[in-house]
């Protein structure tokens, strides 16, 4: 597998995890952030050091600082099922600029 593709895989897995916990009329938002913390504690070290270098923060505070963003940013509607799709055909998606944090 080539490199570049760990965090995205990684990222697509977290995002597909989340979607379910998302689902329906509101939200669990806590349900979500579990299922995220989860998924990002069996990425590949590679692709954590990749995730928190991108969003700019200390390796203690990534995987919370990168769940809340996509949880959040999935919770308010802002991110898709056609997002992930996107991410999957390594397409433009808004996954990017939610994970950098704008």
């Amino acid at each position: 597998m080539r490199k570049k593709l760990r965090p995205l895989l990684a990222a697509i897995a977290v995002l597909s995890a989340c979607q379910i916990s998302l689902a329906g009329d509101k939200p669990d938002i806590k349900a979500g952030m579990d299922q995220c913390m989860k998924s990002y504690a069996v990425f590949p070290l590679s692709a954590k050091e990749e995730f928190r270098t991108f969003m700019g923060v200390s390796k203690e505070r990534a995987p919370a600082v990168f769940c809340q963003r996509l949880v959040k940013a999935m919770a308010s509607g802002r991110i898709t099922y056609s997002d992930i799709n996107r991410l999957q055909e390594n397409r433009h998606s808004e996954v990017w600029k939610v994970i950098k944090g704008r």
